[in-house]
């Protein structure tokens, strides 16, 4: 059995399609997988649809990742797991996050021209999106790719969009992000969890309602993972796991990875005790 519960695609900043996600997870013999697009769902009755006529095609469990704002400063990652994609205070965050996010890219956008001579029009990043796409430092990054002001995406975060050079986002608050996602039926996890993030913001995150951490992932130090997982236990607070694929090089091919499958009998068991969606089939 394989698990990935952290998974985007084109409707955020990945780059596939949620029918070719799917595609590739029914391949790999994955038994569950979450996509869990930046503060949207709009891939969700897409990835359902492939679903449907895919043979072995793995559980579909509804998710999204909202950035939210900590008090006194800075932003996390929060997933979201089990939600039901119309519920309506889940879709005004959302749709709050991806304002601010447009926002500002506009302003990334006006610091390289100010800053670096390089012009990039809001159009060309977001072409064909749509008025109230998600839009994000990826589709800057992928443009100055295309135009060879930077060999890959990570150089271009390194040189022009890393966040000491780019100003924060205007998203919704830790408390109502969470509360959100939680009358939406969903479960709270905080994504990928930083040493900073567990000194700075655990703690007022657990009081806004947070339910588990994202402990295992294919990137970082295994002395971090354990001390995640141990902060975990003391708490009493679910443990999940996802590759945060986007599909970008160097990303490596998607099934690289999966997640002790041993997680997933607690999450949908969180998830069923809540009164969520354990899949969208």
């Amino acid at each position: 059995m394989t698990v990935d519960l952290h998974l985007h695609t084109l409707v955020s900043d990945g780059a596939v399609t949620p029918t070719e996600l799917v595609r590739r997870a029914t391949l790999e013999g994955h038994q569950a997988i979450a996509i869990s697009d930046h503060d949207t769902t709009a891939g969700l009755a897409e990835a359902a649809r492939a679903a449907r006529v895919l043979e072995g095609a793995p559980q579909l469990i509804p998710a999204i990742e909202l950035t939210v704002q900590i008090p006194h400063g800075g932003t996390v990652h929060v997933l979201g797991y089990g939600v039901d994609p119309a519920a309506p205070e889940l879709a005004e965050v959302a749709a709050e996050n991806r304002a601010g996010k447009r926002a500002r890219m506009r302003a990334i956008l006006a610091g390289l021209k100010e800053r670096e001579g390089i012009s990039v029009s809001y159009e060309e990043l977001a072409a064909g999106r749509g008025e109230d796409a998600y839009v994000g430092r990826h589709h800057a990054a992928a443009i100055l790719v295309r135009r060879g002001i930077v060999k890959t995406r990570q150089k271009a975060f390194r040189r022009y969009l890393k966040d000491s050079r780019v100003p924060e986002p205007v998203v919704v608050d830790a408390a109502r992000g969470l509360a959100a996602i939680r009358a939406a039926g969903g479960v709270t996890v905080l994504a990928h969890p930083t040493p900073h993030d567990l000194k700075k913001h655990f703690k007022s995150l657990l009081k806004s309602g947070l339910d588990g951490l994202e402990v295992h992932r294919p990137r970082g130090a295994a002395s971090h993972r354990e001390r995640v997982g141990a902060l975990a236990a003391q708490e009493g607070l679910l443990v999940t796991g996802g590759s945060d694929w986007h599909g970008h090089y160097p990303d490596p091919p998607f099934g690289h990875w999966a997640a002790p499958d041993r997680l997933l009998e607690p999450l949908l068991a969180a998830i069923s005790a809540r009164g969520g969606q354990l899949s969208l089939l």
